[in-house]
């Protein structure tokens, strides 16, 4: 009885150790204490698939405040198990047009860090709260 729980107790490891991290979910970041993006990301049929919010801010005499968002469908996804990279539709283009690139990559429990790529790196910290 004793193997077989040792034996149990590994295999459950083993298991553990061997699954990618999920990053299908909902998941928020902050910039300068406001909300600034939104990710939402599911699988279908064995791609991943999603949208980002981007929230809009602008000071409005009595400090920043969002005023707005704009959402745009995932494009050109990859998920490794580690890293999502995908494309957002340019503003002012065609929506289905990849414009601005991202990587989102797990960074720990319920956390991720979302990289906007290009010549003015950005990155934000994600919670994921859904």
């Amino acid at each position: 009885m004793k193997k077989l729980l040792i034996v149990c107790l590994m295999m459950g490891a083993l298991v553990a150790a061997t699954q990618k991290p999920s990053i299908e979910g909902k998941w928020e970041g902050e910039r300068n204490g406001l909300k600034a993006v939104t990710v939402t990301v599911h699988e279908s049929k064995g791609q991943m698939e999603g949208s980002v919010i981007f929230y809009v801010t602008r000071d409005d005499g009595q400090g920043m405040r969002a005023v707005g968002q704009d959402e745009r469908k995932m494009l050109e996804t990859h998920w490794d198990g580690k890293a999502l990279r995908f494309a957002v539709g340019a503003p002012d283009f065609d929506p289905d047009t990849p414009g601005v690139r991202f990587t989102m990559t797990i960074t720990g429990d319920k956390k991720a860090e979302l990289k906007r790529l290009g010549k003015d790196d950005l990155t934000l910290t994600l919670a994921r709260v859904e």
